[in-house]
């Protein structure tokens, strides 16, 4: 089916596991994890967490570990930064399909000055939202492949989705990234990735349909300067190699990286509404994703930032 077929599986979308995602993003941010900062003690406890949730969903699912070292440029310096992605596979039944990729960091920036990061929306709530998507395929698993993917070291020049990125076959892809998405207690989520790919405003909007969250498209236009969201999470390096992305998001708020992104600021009603946006999304784009997928461009015809 395609996007002209969407009204057509409206009906089946799943009811989202919101527990699970609040529970992921509680666990995820607590101090114990030491704000889960790329290469630290902290990252190893958050990956052996995420791994026996994902376990506990169904102990058949395979979590692939995918070591990296990527260089990176960071305030005008450059480094090596080296981490460890996570990625679940659901292989659907088209194996020379168009694939489709799901994306949320779980680092953030660890420990400043004696004082845990702890980053409940930064990104433990785009985590959430992918346990509930992983929950949501292993009760009803998608059509073409599905990557579902734990990114580390967002935080430090996206070094995790770019060493991803850099290694993708030619089979046609779209994305799909989640970072971000619990501190609205305005009830506001941008999707951006529309003006680059018009073709997904009516999927977007379907998703949205029976929702009371106020989804908006925007962010990523070029003449939005610092504004423009294109190149700022780690749907960039997929974007950069033309493949086409949505990209839910809150817009900065006063706990973005700082001591009090934490748990207990969350607005929860509304988080569990942006869950269930980003699983019917999933589900919506597996669907469609014939008609949007996009091959990737070779890497020496990427897309300046």
């Amino acid at each position: 089916m395609g996007l002209l077929s969407l009204s057509a599986c409206q009906d089946s979308l799943p009811i989202a596991d919101t527990e699970l995602a609040i529970s992921t993003m509680k666990a995820l941010s607590d101090d114990a994890m030491q704000g889960r900062r790329v290469d630290t003690e902290g990252a190893a406890m958050a990956r052996r967490y995420l791994i026996e949730t994902i376990r506990n969903i169904n102990p058949d699912l395979v979590v692939k570990r995918v070591p990296f070292s990527q260089k990176v440029l960071r305030r005008d310096t450059e480094m090596i930064i080296e981490g460890e992605t996570l990625v679940v596979t659901f292989p659907g039944d088209r194996p020379d399909g168009p694939i489709l990729e799901i994306g949320a960091h779980y680092d953030h920036v660890g420990m400043i000055d004696g004082k845990v990061f702890n980053g409940a929306d930064d990104n433990a709530s785009g985590v959430g939202a992918l346990m509930a998507i992983i929950n949501a395929l292993n009760d009803s698993p998608p059509d073409h492949q599905t990557n579902v993917i734990f990114f580390d070291g967002e935080e430090f020049g996206l070094a995790g989705a770019k060493a991803y990125a850099r290694d993708l076959d030619a089979r046609p892809r779209v994305m799909m990234n989640l970072d971000m998405i619990s501190q609205n207690a305005d009830s506001i989520i941008y999707a951006a990735g529309t003006y680059h790919t018009p073709e997904l405003i009516p999927l977007i909007n379907r998703a949205a349909e029976d929702l009371s969250l106020d989804v908006r498209l925007g962010h990523d236009r070029p003449e939005e300067g610092r504004d423009d969201w294109t190149f700022s999470s780690d749907h960039g390096p997929f974007h950069r190699r033309g493949i086409p992305f949505v990209y839910y998001g809150v817009e900065d708020h006063p706990h973005y990286h700082r001591s009090t992104d934490d748990f207990e600021t969350i607005p929860l009603p509304v988080y569990r509404e942006t869950v269930q946006l980003a699983v019917s999304t999933a589900i919506l784009l597996d669907d469609a994703l014939p008609t949007l997928a996009i091959t990737p461009v070779d890497p020496a015809t990427e897309v300046d930032p």
